[in-house]
């Protein structure tokens, strides 16, 4: 569980990824002007991505695919993918689609390293793909072709690295591999090169490499900003930092439902109860629909909770219900659970306590499959020994 949480909370993000910055050395020095075009369309569509537009993305990755000269457009796809993915791991035709263009890649680069191992963009290219490879994997519960797919990106991204110090951008795949590596419990961590993919770890370049990123990167500043704020939440101390990070990220990508939602549920799980009413109110303004809207207002019921207003908290709950579950399909396994949470407690505080407990028993088999938030499990949990209250 620990493990999937993790990827869930940590990979989210990187998933975003591609590798355009990275030139290689055999012509890096004078790229064509067919590359040239290659990469500036391929920062075109991290922008895009960034906005939340992920069906013009998709147009440009079809150019890359078919225009480029190398497989640009095809870790353009992988990491698109990984993005759903980490939104929704339920996406099982993606996921098959992901194994096609891993081995279009690896067969380009590692044809390549075979003769010049420490060639940059080869390097990058294969880390990147076994990085994804790792995740597709431990989405499965295959922790050994995890394990092993994952040492290997390690070690190519380290060769690109070595090669040319200067990628900074290859920073954010170890920033946050190193993170994972070491908040990995200790029993975890030993048999780590069988269950994940990081054999060792150093919380000491995590961080720091992802801000190197940040604040020196050249295409993905602003999708290392959004690992750095994920990997802040992890400690109460750094969470205002977070905030900070991710209140940027929705300023400059409004339409980009996800940094909002990512920004309301850090605001919820501190009980800030009247920012996050502020900032889903805001949200639900700009028009969103589909599951990301019933999301707010799940969001927004909670809230409501928060501040004591039971009575509105009911009557919304009331109207997005049958909205929820007529969009159940649509929505990621772990967003269930707060619905669950809510729907269990508006039973409580309605004296339906069989319901109610039935409501808790759920999220707890569901941890069995999916990520649920330690707050929603602790909160599911204490329900299940005696009745919600609110809180006063």
């Amino acid at each position: 569980m620990i493990r999937l949480a993790l990827a869930a909370l940590f990979l989210s993000s990187i998933l975003q990824l591609h590798s355009s910055t990275c030139l290689a050395q055999d012509s890096a020095a004078n790229p064509t002007e067919k590359a040239r075009a290659a990469l500036a369309l391929s920062r075109q569509g991290t922008q895009l991505r960034l906005q939340g537009d992920f069906e013009s993305a998709s147009k440009i990755e079809a150019r890359l695919i078919a225009e480029a000269d190398d497989p640009i457009g095809q870790i353009f796809a992988l990491n698109t993918l990984i993005t759903q993915l980490s939104w929704d791991e339920n996406l099982h035709e993606d996921s098959e689609v992901m194994l096609l263009h891993a081995r279009h890649v690896l067969n380009w680069c590692e044809d390549i390293l075979d003769r010049d191992e420490t060639h940059v963009k080869a390097n990058y290219y294969c880390g990147q793909t076994r990085f994804a490879l790792s995740y597709y994997y431990g989405l499965k519960g295959q922790y050994f072709q995890a394990g092993k797919n994952g040492t290997r990106a390690m070690n190519y991204l380290e060769a690109a690295l070595a090669s040319d110090p200067d990628l900074i951008d290859a920073r954010m795949h170890l920033g946050v591999a190193y993170f994972i590596a070491d908040n990995l419990p200790p029993f975890i961590k030993m048999f780590s090169r069988l269950l994940w993919f990081v054999p060792t770890g150093n919380s000491q370049k995590s961080l720091p490499y992802l801000l190197d990123v940040v604040e020196n990167g050249d295409e993905y500043p602003d999708v290392a900003r959004y690992i750095y704020s994920t990997l802040l939440l992890v400690n109460e101390e750094t969470r205002p930092e977070a905030k900070l990070q991710l209140a940027t990220l929705v300023q400059r990508y409004p339409a980009n439902a996800r940094f909002q939602l990512r920004l309301i549920s850090l605001l919820l799980m501190d009980d800030e109860f009247e920012e996050s009413l502020t900032a889903i109110e805001q949200f639900l303004a700009t028009g969103y629909m589909g599951p990301e809207r019933t999301m707010a207002n799940i969001w927004k019921v909670r809230a409501l909770l928060g501040l004591h207003r039971q009575e509105q908290a009911m009557t919304l709950f009331e109207q997005i219900d049958p909205e929820f579950r007529t969009s159940k399909e649509a929505l990621p396994d772990w967003s269930l659970a707060w619905h669950m949470l809510t729907d269990g407690q508006l039973h409580d505080l309605a004296n339906r306590r069989n319901a109610a407990v039935e409501a808790y028993k759920a999220i707890l088999g569901l941890a069995k499959s999916t990520y649920v938030s330690e707050k929603i499990l602790d909160a599911a949990t204490a329900g299940l020994t005696s009745p919600y209250q609110l809180r006063h």
